[in-house]
């Protein structure tokens, strides 16, 4: 491996082998690099700042510890202004996933998304997965019925946060809805805060909070493919005061499919407890569950193509599944936070989160080849490899204001990272198989195959990847309309994977490397033209270590890059709108793309596909337009607009799989007068077409697509009484049948058929 150094841009990054003897032969080693200076000067500038903050605290707090005391418990500003349950709206006034400093949508200089609980509710966004492709500029696409990409900006999306703090689990697509407030979206790069540097989206997830009062619902849901889904929410004050105060939230989901053979099982629970230590000092600590058992899984697409090279054009229940084939994930996040607001509005927050996850992949797919006319020719991926993930991720900051030259400014600074350790077990199928390795006919097949026997080696690999860093940023207020944004943030990054034999025996460390002294800085400035709409611009540099390995098992360099944006946001009615135009491009260096000169049944250890580095200059253009909240009493509206194109550094089109245009609308109308119990809205879903290349069975190239397409959805809620309140979703209103992605194994995914769900809620 060799070092890589970045002359043009902000940052140099060292590289050094960490492997060892053992690994020498495949990492040699690299020369000393000196340190560097704008690393040092981050270094000193958070030291400063953490002095500086410190001296302004004790200026600040009152000389008689009486006078700190007040007579009753109040609640955190930030959080009731940032909150969106039972506010009724489609927007947020204030969020912090950006820059930490809690600012209204408005005042951030970035494109932002925020899906409220509302919007959850009216639209029936049960995932993660729901939430998104319903949002603005965000590409949802399957590879099979477990596995879901989001992409955004021509990039795939690879930052996940709950509550602020990072989570980077391979079940995010899975990830229930029902225990969160709101999910927010920042587009562009947000390395300042969360170290990964990534020009396409940071998806952050906050969860729902106890109130002082007690309240409580429950929700039965049925629908399309016998879905039963069944919840339950209530939150109480747990003393007299409400001073400590609880909620516990559980939902549990059965369903069946359009795909033949498919079922799922899901569980979800969370608990969260909030305690006010002192009248400025909050405690919240709790613990979320989650898990999806499913049958009949996939392992692959539809295939597009005969064996003659004509059109298949399969049934969307396509599926070549045994029963029996599953994989089953499961994760537990426990997390606690401490909250202190200081005399002077300063506050501090610390917070630690672990998350264990677990997947239990034991897959049968008739995927390999092209099928004949007689319904033979299809052979079938077998593969079985449990993997289990733990993450542990702490995170510390303290934001507030201080003077200068007459004015006072923000600053926020911390340091926060995670590690994260994951084990894949070796595992043999029993020898000989119970199942023939082909699909006899796929005109009627049922799923009826013997489940082999899997046996467990005892070999394992445990790879170990580790992120820390500190930052610093803060908004100087120019003037009273002109604000500047300015930041830093210094990380180190390492990964190494252990080889275990089968009597557990260290073998080898392998995939080894580490980056010190990383430096990605962040520059913004906020420009009021009047008392409702701002001017805007930003940059910000990037650095992303990949998770992705390339034929060898060993990890692709980090992703380097850029990522400029500027544009107009404004508010109206006080706030309850928020719109928003944004033009942006983003450039990344040594982007990892599928390894196409490998054979589609090799797979790396983990059973992920090889990657390979697509080298300089992949650049993305593009704009976006958003408009959410409620423009009049009654009604709520969120529509978004996305234009997007990708290059490579020799101005060839790139990721054409995803559209480059899209367009997002959701909107509710309360009706008034004698029918105000009734609520009727819907949405549209469009986008331009989609294509890649195949492979035909003669082995020649051939142009594969889903061409443009528009899905529209209706609700309606009738409130039958003040507590009871009956909603109907209908989904794919006109039954569109359309590929969500074509190519994969040149084959493609469906979207589904239209579905219908009906929901029945008491809220007390």
């Amino acid at each position: 491996m060799t070092a890589g150094i970045r002359e043009e841009g902000c940052f140099m990054a060292r590289t050094r082998s960490l492997a060892g003897t053992v690994a020498a032969a495949m990492s040699p080693a690299l020369p000393a690099c000196r340190v560097r200076p704008l690393a040092a000067a981050v270094r000193s500038a958070l030291l400063a700042a953490a002095l500086g903050a410190g001296a302004a605290l004790a200026a600040d707090a009152p000389a008689n510890p009486e006078v700190a005391t007040l007579s009753e418990i109040k609640v955190l500003g930030q959080q009731d202004k940032a909150s969106t349950e039972n506010t009724g709206s489609y927007t947020t006034r204030e969020m912090a996933t950006a820059t930490r400093m809690g600012l209204s949508i408005r005042e951030t200089p970035q494109s932002i998304s925020v899906v409220t609980r509302q919007r959850m509710d009216d639209m029936g966004l049960n995932s993660l997965a729901e939430v998104l492709v319903q949002s603005t500029g965000v590409t949802v696409q399957e590879n099979d019925s477990e596995r879901t990409n989001f992409s955004a900006r021509g990039f795939s999306i690879g930052n996940y946060q709950i509550d602020g703090v990072a989570v980077n689990s391979g079940s995010n697509a899975l990830f229930d809805t029902a225990i969160y407030d709101r999910i927010e979206i920042v587009r562009g790069a947000t390395g300042l805060v969360s170290g990964n540097g990534d020009p396409s989206a940071t998806i952050n997830m906050l969860h729902k909070r106890p109130g002082k009062e007690f309240a409580a619902s429950a929700g039965l849901t049925v629908g399309s493919w016998s879905k039963v889904r069944l919840e339950g929410d209530i939150g109480a004050p747990l003393n007299a005061d409400g001073s400590i105060r609880g909620r516990v939230v559980v939902a549990g989901q059965n369903r069946h499919s359009h795909l033949d053979l498919y079922q799922e099982r899901k569980l979800v629970g969370a608990v969260i407890v909030e305690a006010d230590l002192t009248p400025d000092t909050l405690l919240t600590a709790g613990i979320d569950y989650q898990k999806n058992t499913p049958k009949g899984t996939s392992w692959g697409t539809t295939p597009l193509f005969f064996s003659d090279g004509t059109p298949a054009n399969m049934p969307r229940s396509f599926n070549m599944a045994a029963k029996w084939s599953s994989w089953e994930r499961a994760f537990e996040n426990k997390y606690i936070y401490l909250e202190h607001r200081f005399a002077n509005d300063w506050k501090v927050k610390a917070a630690y989160g672990r998350l264990d996850s677990s997947s239990n992949g034991k897959l049968f797919y008739g995927g390999s080849g092209y099928p004949n006319r007689d319904g033979s020719g299809l052979g079938v991926w077998s593969s079985a490899f449990p993997y289990d993930e733990k993450q542990d991720n702490f995170d510390l900051s303290a934001n507030g204001t201080f003077p200068l030259f007459g004015r006072r400014h923000d600053l926020v600074l911390g340091a926060n990272g995670w590690k994260r350790t994951g084990t894949t077990n070796e595992t043999q199928f029993e020898d000989p198989l119970p199942f023939a390795t082909t699909i006899p006919d796929f005109r009627h097949w049922t799923g009826d195959v013997p489940e082999p026997a899997m046996l467990r080696t005892g070999a394992h690999d445990v790879a170990t990847t580790k992120q820390s860093g500190a930052f610093i940023a803060t908004r100087i207020n120019v003037m009273d309309n002109l604000k500047v944004l300015a930041g830093a943030r210094i990380s180190k990054w390492e990964t190494y994977s252990d080889r275990y034999d089968t009597q557990g025996r260290f073998a080898k460390r392998s995939s080894a490397y580490k980056t010190d002294d990383v430096v990605t800085p962040y520059a913004g400035v906020v420009l009021d033209v009047s008392k409702s709409t701002s001017l805007y611009a930003s940059y910000a540099d990037l650095f992303k270590p990949q998770n992705l390995k390339d034929k060898n098992n060993a990890f692709l360099d980090p992703i380097t890059g850029s990522n400029v944006e500027a544009g107009v946001k404004s508010e109206f009615f006080d706030g309850a709108v928020n719109a928003s135009f944004a033009a942006y491009e983003a450039r990344q260096d040594n982007l990892g793309e599928e390894d196409s000169s490998v054979p589609l049944t090799f797979l790396l250890p983990d059973g992920s596909r090889p990657y390979v580095s697509t080298g300089k200059g992949t650049k993305s253009r593009g704009y976006e337009a958003e408009v959410s909240g409620s423009p009049l009493a009654g009604w709520q509206l969120f529509a978004g607009f996305t234009h997007s194109t990708s290059k490579t550094g020799k101005g060839v089109l790139t990721n054409t799989i995803q559209p480059s245009n899209m367009l997002r609308v959701s909107t509710t109308y309360r009706l008034p007068g004698q029918w105000q119990d009734l609520t009727i809205g819907g949405g549209l879903n469009w986008q331009n077409e989609i294509y890649t290349t195949a492979t035909l069975p003669n082995k020649t190239k051939t142009r594969v697509s889903q061409g443009s397409y528009a899905l529209a959805n209706l609700m309606a809620r009738y409130q039958i009484s003040p507590k009871l309140s009956a909603s109907l979703n209908v989904n794919n209103l006109f039954d569109k049948t359309y590929f969500r992605r074509v190519g994969f194994y040149n084959g493609g995914y469906y979207g589904e058929p239209r579905s219908v769900a009906l929901n029945l809620r008491y809220q007390y």
